[in-house]
């Protein structure tokens, strides 16, 4: 196996300090010139590897929904029925985002400065985390209820995590997850059973 080339490792340089970054100040923190300071090389050459600054960010979202990925597959792995699958994956997500919520934020805050487009393969990796649910769900409603079923647990988290109905309260949030998921699931055997 060859080694990675020097751009390849500046590439991953880059994305690793983006990554570093955004795991303890957010978005807000992530600047070209730092970046480039501590990856010790010009803005030229972030430019120069990425084309823009959002794509540093896109390439660390992308690790980042990796690991979520994995770990929505290993919760789905932990349980054997649909309604347990369910909520592993619900409690597996809820966790995530309070475990590394700035990380987690900026999944979903990002917005490209310039009028480009998210590149396919990012939203094929995206696609993967519904693809996670979908393989639960029955195939006629699959693509729908996985992303109901999605925005419905992320529209809980994101409230809470932004204590937009009062102060974070865990166990209210892990009720309220697990309300969601048990009637979906409850909803999903009923359609099964007639």
């Amino acid at each position: 196996m060859s080694m990675p080339s020097y751009r390849d490792r500046q590439k991953s340089t880059i994305v690793k300090i983006a990554r570093d970054i955004l795991a303890t100040e957010g978005l807000e923190g992530l600047q070209a010139r730092r970046v480039a300071g501590a990856a010790d090389c010009s803005v030229g050459t972030i430019y120069n590897l990425f084309g823009s600054l959002d794509m540093v960010i896109i390439a660390a979202n992308a690790e980042t929904l990796g690991e979520l990925h994995q770990l929505l597959l290993q919760a789905k792995e932990s349980e054997p029925k649909l309604g347990g699958q369910l909520d592993a994956l619900a409690k597996a997500y809820l966790e995530f985002a309070l475990a590394r919520t700035l990380e987690w934020r900026a999944l979903f805050e990002h917005r490209f400065a310039t009028k480009t487009s998210v590149p396919e393969w990012y939203r094929l990796s995206q696609a993967e985390l519904f693809a996670v649910v979908e393989e639960l769900l029955q195939p006629a409603i699959q693509a729908e209820a996985a992303r109901a079923l999605f925005s419905a647990v992320h529209g809980v988290v994101s409230i809470a995590l932004d204590q937009k109905l009062g102060e974070f309260d865990r166990p209210a949030t892990e009720r309220q997850v697990q309300f969601i998921v048990k009637s979906i699931a409850q909803g999903i055997n009923d359609n099964h059973q007639h």
